[in-house]
C-alpha cells in the first residue's frame, strides 16, 4: 500500500510539473502527515498551486503571480495547561485538525545570482488565509503513550468545557473554529546551487509576517501576532564521485542558522509549531519549549546518491549536530522561560526531488527532553521532511 501512494505521489509531481508551461508553471508549497495514518508515512495535507510570469516589471528579472490552495487533515499535540499556561511533560491536549488555506503571493527578482536561473534578490509580498476545524482525534478512546500511556479523549474532555474561553490556547475558543488573516513579507538572497545530491553556496531569508487581531476573530477562535524570522543555510560538496554525467556519491556539508522572535497577546496553535523550540532541534517534539524567541544552528554532513532509477529519487544518511536556546515568556502567559537544547544523530532517508525524504531518525539528547520519551537520552523516530 505503501509503495503504491508514493508511486503516486511520483507520477502526479511529474505530470504536473511537465503540464505547466510558460508562462505557468507549478508551484509546491507544503506537506505535512498524520502520525495515525500509516505512521505518517502518507501525505494527508498538500499545499500547492500554479505561478503566473507572463508579465516583466523588470528586465531579466522574474515577476510571478502565485495562487496556492491547501487541504488536508492534521494531528496537533500541545503541552501547556489550558488555563494557567504552565508547561506539562505528561498527559498533552491531542486534536486533529481540518485545515484549509489559500495563498496568494507577488514575487519580484532583483539582479542576477551566481547561480545560472536564479535573481540574486527577490522580495515576496503575500496574504494567507486560513480556516480550521479543531475536532476530536480519530483515535479518541484509543490508548497512546506520550510520556505515561494515557487515553486519548475528545477535545471538549481536555479543555473541560464546551465553551473554552481560550487564554492559552485562542484558536481552540469556543467551537475551536478560526478564520485566520495574514500577511507576509520576505527578502531572500540566493546564491545557492542546489542539485539535490549536492549542495553549494549560500542562501538567506528574511520573514516578516503579522496577523492582526482586527481581522482574527470572526469565527470563535481568535489571533493577534507578528513574527520575525532569520534562516541562513551555507553548504559545500566536499567529495564528488560521478559516472557519465550522474552522481553516484557526495559528501555536503550544510549548516543553518535560524532566529526567531514571535510575540502577540493571541499566538494561535498553528503560529506557535513552526516557531517552537523543539521544532527546530532535532530529537524533540513540536510545540515544545515554545517561548518568544528562539536561536538554533543545525548541522549536518549528508551522504547521498546514486539516483534509484526515477532522477531524483536517491538514498540519503545525514550525520547531524543541533544546539538551541530559547528565552523570553511562554506563548500567551506571563511565565518567564530560558531553555538550552543540544543533539547529535543520524537519519537514513530516500529522498523524493529532494522535497520528501522518507526514513528513521535516532537522536541522542544532551541536553533537554522529548517530552514523549520522558527522559530517555537515546530517541527515535520517523521522518518525513529534511528541515532545511
Amino acid at each position: 500500500m505503501l509503495k503504491k501512494i508514493l508511486l503516486t505521489l511520483v507520477i502526479f509531481a511529474l505530470v504536473i510539473t511537465s503540464a505547466f508551461s510558460a508562462p505557468l508553471r507549478f508551484v509546491f508549497g507544503d506537506l505535512g502527515q498524520h502520525p495515525e495514518i500509516l505512521m505518517g508515512f502518507a501525505p494527508s495535507y498538500l499545499l500547492s498551486g500554479v505561478g503566473y510570469r507572463g508579465f516583466e516589471l523588470r528586465e531579466g528579472d522574474v515577476s510571478e503571480i502565485q495562487l496556492l490552495l491547501g487541504f488536508g487533515y492534521n494531528q496537533r499535540k500541545v503541552w501547556q495547561d489550558k488555563y494557567t499556561g504552565k508547561v506539562i511533560d505528561e498527559d498533552p491536549i491531542v486534536y486533529d485538525v481540518l485545515q484549509t488555506d489559500l495563498v496568494l503571493r507577488f514575487v519580484q527578482g532583483f539582479g542576477t545570482s551566481p547561480v545560472a536561473g536564479k535573481d540574486l534578490v527577490s522580495l515576496t509580498l503575500s496574504y494567507e488565509g486560513k480556516l480550521e476545524a479543531n475536532v476530536d482525534s480519530m483515535v479518541k478512546g484509543k490508548l497512546r503513550k506520550n510520556n505515561n500511556t494515557s487515553e486519548i479523549k475528545s477535545l471538549n474532555s481536555y479543555l473541560e468545557s464546551s465553551n473554552y474561553q481560550g487564554s492559552i490556547y485562542p484558536d481552540l475558543k469556543g467551537d475551536h473554529m478560526m478564520l485566520a488573516n495574514m500577511v507576509n513579507f520576505q527578502a531572500k538572497l540566493d546564491m545557492m546551487d542546489d542539485k539535490m545530491t549536492k549542495s553549494d553556496g549560500f542562501v538567506a531569508k528574511a520573514d516578516i509576517k503579522w496577523a492582526p487581531g482586527a481581522l482574527n476573530h470572526i469565527l470563535s477562535g481568535e489571533a493577534d501576532f507578528y513574527s520575525l524570522t532569520l534562516n541562513a543555510v551555507g553548504a559545500k560538496t566536499i567529495f564528488e564521485y560521478a559516472e557519465n554525467g550522474s552522481d553516484l556519491f557526495t559528501i555536503t556539508l550544510v549548516d543553518r542558522a535560524n532566529v526567531n522572535w514571535t510575540d502577540g497577546s493571541k499566538v494561535p496553535v498553528f503560529a506557535q509549531g513552526p516557531v517552537s523550540l523543539g521544532r527546530k532541534v532535532r530529537g524533540f517534539n513540536t510545540w515544545t519549549y515554545n517561548t518568544q524567541f528562539s536561536a538554533v544552528n543545525n548541522f549536518d554532513i549528508r551522504f547521498a546518491g546514486p539516483n534509484l532509477g526515477v532522477k531524483g529519487i536517491f538514498p540519503r544518511a545525514n550525520l547531524f549536530f543541533d544546539v538551541g536556546y530559547g528565552c523570553g515568556k511562554y506563548f500567551n502567559t506571563q511565565y518567564d522561560g530560558s531553555n538550552f537544547l543540544m543533539s547529535t544523530g543520524v537519519q537514513v532517508t530516500v529522498s523524493f526531488f529532494d522535497f520528501i525524504d522518507l526514513g528513521y531518525q535516532v537522536s541522542y539528547l544532551f541536553s533537554g527532553n522529548k517530552f514523549t520519551d520522558g527522559e530517555k537520552r537515546v530517541v527515535g523516530n520517523f521522518t518525513f521532511f529534511l528541515d532545511f
